[in-house]
């Protein structure tokens, strides 16, 4: 199941669904399959044209990231305490290179965190990500690189619960749940980038649990704008993150891992 689903989600990439046509049209080619030949290269190359260029790239990130709005901090109650889902850090790079950090996507998470952890000093803070696999080792794992971080802020040991090798968000949801226990009724936040939080949220509804959405790392703002061009990887990096997604909520709900196709709030 587990390489099917890897193998899915590898041809169903638009970048790489492109080049394969692209692939596939030089092969008809040599096969002399012109129309074949044609047909594929056509829609490769208008793939990676409209995709890569255009603001078509933000069609599927921009209903992800505007699901669920922004905390209102000046009208929110204080959580119990936040839950930061991805670390959006390469501890094992920076550790090598002597930095203090080295960020990836969804490294807002970190100056977010510490400015909230100070914002709120009660809250208990609870750290979750993992790639599933022993690599990299404590404590050069995600979540030890964004401990030893929060640490550095002044943020107290004790208020830190980690959750370090849960690799995808429907473990992150369950294994973080067993980590708030019998404290489930109180204010608990969720931080998470802004695109993966309608399945982070359908995935906690699924257990029973109603955390409040504090999404970061809003790869697009309104308005569509369709005169606006992007640098072409760019645009193919938010084509991709959109299509992992909706693809991730499409599997989760034929899997039972959420009720709803697209969680609101």
């Amino acid at each position: 199941m587990t390489i099917l689903k890897d193998l899915l989600d590898f041809v169903t990439t638009p970048s790489t669904l492109f080049l394969l046509l692209g692939c596939v049209a030089l092969v008809a080619l040599l096969l002399q399959w012109r129309r074949s030949a044609i047909t594929c290269l056509t829609v490769s190359l208008s793939g990676f044209l409209l995709f890569g260029f255009t603001s078509l790239s933000e069609v599927l990130i921009a209903p992800l990231v505007t699901r669920f709005p922004p905390v209102d901090l000046t009208q929110a109650a204080p959580p119990f305490g936040i839950i930061v889902l991805g670390a959006g850090l390469n501890e094992a790079h920076a550790n090598f290179n002597g930095a203090l950090m080295e960020l990836e996507n969804g490294g807002e998470a970190i100056p977010t965190v510490a400015i909230l952890a100070q914002r709120y000093p009660n809250a208990k803070i609870i750290l979750s990500g993992g790639t599933g696999t022993n690599y990299p080792a404590s404590p050069l794992r995600a979540t030890d690189g964004m401990r030893r971080i929060l640490l550095e802020f002044g943020v107290a040991e004790d208020r830190l619960i980690i959750d370090p090798n849960s690799p995808t968000t429907s473990a992150r949801a369950r294994n973080t749940l067993d980590l708030v226990g019998d404290d489930q009724a109180e204010i608990w936040w969720a931080v998470t980038p802004a695109h993966r939080m309608p399945r982070l949220i359908g995935a906690y509804r699924k257990l029973g649990f109603e955390p409040t959405p504090y999404p970061i790392d809003f790869k697009w703002i309104p308005p569509f704008d369709p005169s606006f061009f992007y640098d072409f990887t760019n645009g193919l990096k938010l084509t991709d993150a959109g299509a992992h997604e909706w693809r991730g909520l499409l599997f989760y709900y034929l899997t039972d891992k959420i009720d709803d196709l697209f969680p609101k709030p």
